[in-house]
């Protein structure tokens, strides 16, 4: 059998509910850094976009990071949000929890407000939602961030 290359792939997307001022921004599959940031440029630039939206990040479907130090500290310098802005980081996994830790940590002082959860209800009820809240519908013009890592495997 002749080896292949395999490339891990971490899609991510968001949506805005303006009626709500909610982002809900998804991730799965492989978190990267470039990924992350991607979505940073992309929120500030999006004109329906305001600092002080509140934000629900769902990252349960990750299941490998590759995300670094590095990277967190240019997330951390990136970041859109601003005063009174709501952040709830939802995650499942071990790895996925101490990453969003590692860059609630690194933030300092920042002027909006970021906490880690691993129930769904309690983010919602932290960031002031009903516990029935879904993310809009999708629409194709919701941008989407993907890239392929370098091979990580062989088959």
């Amino acid at each position: 059998m002749k080896a292949r290359a395999y490339l891990a792939v971490m899609p991510a997307t968001y949506r805005l509910d303006l009626t709500n001022r909610v982002v809900w921004s998804l991730a799965w599959g492989a978190l990267t850094d470039e990924e992350l940031q991607a979505h940073s440029k992309t929120l500030r630039a999006d004109p329906r976009f305001e600092a002080e939206f509140r934000q629900l990040q769902d990252l349960t479907g990750v299941d490998t990071s590759a995300v670094t130090s590095s990277g967190l500290t240019r997330l951390t310098q990136m970041n859109p949000f601003g005063k009174r802005a709501r952040r709830a980081v939802l995650v499942s996994s071990d790895v996925a929890f101490g990453l969003a830790r590692m860059h609630e940590q690194m933030r300092g002082d920042s002027a909006d407000e970021l906490q880690v959860f691993r129930d769904r209800a309690a983010a919602l009820e932290w960031l002031g939602l009903p516990p029935d809240w879904t993310p809009p519908a999708a629409d194709p013009a919701d941008p989407l961030f993907q890239s392929a890592e370098r091979p990580n495997e062989t088959l």
